[in-house]
């Protein structure tokens, strides 16, 4: 079927105390995708990886937690999407290069 991999699949390898520091690594491999209803074409597969790294502490109203994190940790060339059977032959659409985020969390019980 176009514009559906036959196989996909997702490993992640975490961990997340309750406090302290805190890390998680992905991956993600998408096998080749067909684009067109005779599969002529199609998008290669691919695999990428993303990484976050963070740290939890208990303040006087609740919890803070500050993260960073990577995604396409090796900055992949990828077909993010693909349109199928697109007419003029402009199947491809990139997916994003290397991203960072990073971030603040606080939280109050209730």
């Amino acid at each position: 079927m176009p514009g559906v991999a036959p196989v996909s699949a997702a490993v992640a390898w975490q961990r997340l105390p309750d406090a302290g520091w805190q890390w998680s690594l992905e991956a993600r491999h998408v096998r080749r995708v067909p684009v067109n209803d005779r599969h002529t074409d199609a998008a290669a597969a691919f695999t990428v990886a993303s990484a976050s790294l963070g740290h939890r502490w208990r303040a006087a109203a609740g919890w803070v937690e500050a993260w960073l994190r990577s995604d396409n940790l090796f900055d992949q060339r990828y077909a993010g999407s693909v349109i199928n059977n697109e007419g003029n032959g402009r199947f491809f659409e990139p997916g994003p290069g290397r991203t960072w985020l990073a971030g603040v969390r606080w939280q109050q019980p209730f």
